[in-house]
């Protein structure tokens, strides 16, 4: 039996990364072709077919790789290749091709529609942070030379995530005659700045908030009509939301009280229950790839931290409870679970996609938010030594 495969599609671009659910609804396993190209009924450049030959040699590379997820004999087969695809698609030489990608672009001229593709091509090769470099010549060819080009509200994500993007998007917000794009570049910029704050200690996460609230009220007041680069609602519904979490679970923010059915006992629990441990919340579900690819680890470290000061709650936001007890009685997860229910935390929180993970400190304080493996382990021992280190005084 064929397994189908699913993929994250990212600016026209795919990443390989596992689907998860960002509108509450189970995601579909349709196949999805890795690389978008221009309409067919388009005319394109010599740029642009030398640009479309090096996008099928790296999805040719991803094919290979994801055949073996394909050809398993089962459901419970495939999940289990899951990590190994995935390291595996993580050492595709993607350097490579965003350097080729670079020198491609700046074969053709700047009015041609393949430059700009290949600049973004070279831009989603190292959108992980590979290689700093390469991201920011990108960047740079592309404000210098595409500024006015239609698809640019396409790249302002990736420019959010280059060194020094905060202040590039200013200058495009600044400078642009595009309304819309001004806008979004705007927003881009507080992403930005929310990424910054996983990077820092709790005062300049603090600054890096209040920086991110003016913006907000400045988006609210001048470009809440505009649409979302991402088709999904105007700017003023996006940052209501996202206003929220900046307000109530940022980093250094104690996390607000959450109530919850606890599965072991069927009994209401709540997150205060938990005060005076490190407390990792999860929230998952069950057919979430990521989520699953993450279990191994999750075990192992639960079981090094056995007798410490430490609460690893996962919370689902399956549909039915049912569906979570049949997978666990499976899977072996010996620690906390919460059955979300479709509301509470899913909701009141604003999760907008699985996994989601908040790290909290003894004393309920938000301390670091997404992170996962060795990452995640290491954060939560700091944290344990913390508590340890105050139980003692």
């Amino acid at each position: 039996m064929k397994i189908r495969f699913a993929f994250l599609v990212l600016f026209g671009m795919v990443l390989p990364l596992f689907a998860q659910d960002t509108t509450g609804k189970k995601a579909q396993t349709k196949p999805a072709t890795p690389i978008k190209t221009a309409d067919s009924d388009v005319e394109k450049s010599e740029g642009q077919k030398k640009l479309d030959s090096l996008r099928n040699e790296f999805k040719k590379l991803q094919d290979d790789v994801i055949q073996e997820y394909k050809d398993a004999k089962s459901p419970e087969e495939a999940q289990k290749l899951i990590p190994k695809i995935q390291q595996n698609l993580l050492k595709l030489p993607r350097e490579d091709f965003a350097k080729k990608a670079l020198a491609l672009s700046k074969t053709m001229k700047s009015s041609d529609q393949g430059s700009f593709d290949s600049l973004v091509f070279a831009m989603s090769m190292v959108a992980r942070g590979s290689n700093k470099e390469i991201m920011k010549e990108a960047v740079d060819l592309i404000v210098k030379d595409h500024s006015k080009n239609p698809k640019m509200a396409s790249v302002l994500g990736f420019i959010a995530a280059s060194p020094d993007g905060a202040s590039i998007l200013e200058k495009i917000a600044t400078k642009t005659e595009d309304r819309n794009i001004a806008g979004l570049a705007w927003y881009a910029i507080t992403e930005n700045l929310q990424q910054q704050t996983g990077e820092v200690g709790i005062k300049q996460a603090e600054e890096l908030n209040k920086r991110t609230e003016m913006i907000y009220e400045k988006l609210a007041k001048d470009y809440a009509d505009v649409p979302m680069a991402n088709g999904r609602g105007t700017i003023g519904s996006t940052i209501k939301a996202a206003l929220f979490e900046l307000q109530n679970l940022s980093i250094g923010k104690v996390a607000p009280e959450v109530l919850c059915l606890n599965i072991d006992g069927d009994k209401d629990d709540k997150l205060s229950n938990y005060k005076g441990k490190v407390v990792v919340l999860d929230i998952w579900a069950t057919w979430c790839g990521p989520c699953k690819a993450m279990i191994p680890h999750e075990r192992e470290m639960n079981e090094k931290l056995k007798g410490k000061p430490f609460a690893f709650i996962s919370i689902s936001g399956d549909d039915k409870k049912e569906t979570l007890t049949a997978f666990l009685e499976k899977e072996k997860m010996p620690w906390t679970h919460w059955f979300a229910d479709r509301k509470g935390i899913l909701k009141d929180w604003n999760i907008r996609f699985y996994p989601t993970m908040y790290i909290l400190d003894h004393k309920g304080v938000i301390r670091a938010k997404g992170l996962r493996g060795e990452e995640l382990e290491k954060k939560v021992i700091e944290l344990i030594a913390e508590a340890e280190k105050s139980n003692k005084s």
